[in-house]
């Protein structure tokens, strides 16, 4: 027999014997590492800049790049998209994410700079393969309600879920968590813990302090990741802070976080979901938190799990 041919044969018997077809002991292709993408951080003001004269959107309006923000969107590799308002389209185009990678849509609560329907309807029907969208009660509601006002032959292939806090489910080679948010008494917000090849992820926005039971409920992960909002910077002022944090409850959010080992040693915090009237513009507040082990996020960062 020729030497080329003797490994190929040998390969093939050896097979055999073990009841295997010869392609099975070919190795599988590698599962790309997890990352995310920022595709937004900014509050509900994202549009305040174009008018307002405070220093902070003066300072946005003129320099622009990293310091303007989309609503609040993240992508989860492979697959997942975590809320999804008129800015996302913008945002994935940016990324140079296409419509066809994203299979599983979370949505963390029904206001429209987290939900836009239309554009949820838009993004499936680009994508024309079937699209998850998994949501509280008031969020599903909202969604059929848009769909109801479509032709059958405009209602793309999109299924709707309805979760609570505290419930677990498969999404793809995800495992997600709901948590209970702090942030409007007329519907249950939610977090989202996101768990596959061994990472883990938290993504907190929009909530303000922690229900008891999402810090409970906190004690079982090791996270590789944590996304936590903070709309209002430094202010203090306590009508702002019924259902959004500041830094102040950031910092101690990241304190109990590491003290508590929920945060992997290693792991990094990111603060998200920044008003451009209340925050320092990115090229000033990144410095001065990156000094305290806190990642300012902007849109288009790009992280690895």
């Amino acid at each position: 027999m020729h030497p080329a041919t003797l490994f190929p044969t040998c390969l093939g018997l050896f097979s055999l014997l073990l009841g295997l077809s010869p392609g099975a002991l070919a190795a599988e292709p590698e599962t790309p590492d997890p990352y995310v993408v920022f595709l937004g951080t900014g509050a509900a003001d994202i549009q305040r800049p174009e008018t307002d004269p405070c220093d902070n959107c003066t300072y946005v309006r003129q320099h622009g790049g990293r310091n303007a923000r989309r609503y609040s969107s993240l992508f989860v590799s492979p697959g997942v998209l975590i809320d999804y308002s008129v800015t996302g389209r913008n945002g994935l185009e940016s990324a140079g994410i296409a419509p066809a990678a994203i299979d599983h849509l979370l949505i963390t609560h029904s206001h429209g700079d987290h939900c836009d329907p239309a554009a949820i309807v838009a993004l499936a029907r680009e994508k024309n393969k079937p699209l998850s969208l998994t949501g509280n009660a008031n969020t599903v509601a909202r969604i059929e309600e848009h769909l109801k006002t479509l032709g059958a032959d405009q209602r793309p292939a999109l299924t709707l879920q309805t979760v609570k806090p505290g419930e677990e489910f498969a999404l793809g080679p995800w495992r997600a968590k709901t948590l209970a948010a702090n942030h409007i008494p007329t519907e249950d917000a939610l977090l989202y813990v996101l768990r596959g090849q061994h990472k883990s992820l938290l993504y907190a926005t929009d909530t303000g302090w922690f229900p008891v039971g999402t810090f409970a409920a906190l004690g079982a992960e090791r996270l590789d990741l944590a996304i936590v909002e903070g709309t209002f910077g430094e202010q203090t002022q306590p009508n702002l802070l019924v259902g959004q944090m500041n830094f102040p409850f950031v910092r101690l959010i990241r304190q109990f976080l590491v003290e508590s080992k929920r945060l992997k040693p290693g792991g990094r915090f990111f603060v998200t979901h920044l008003s451009l009237h209340f925050c320092e513009p990115y090229d000033l507040l990144a410095p001065r938190l990156a000094a305290e082990d806190i990642v300012v996020a902007y849109d288009g960062l790009r992280a690895d799990l």
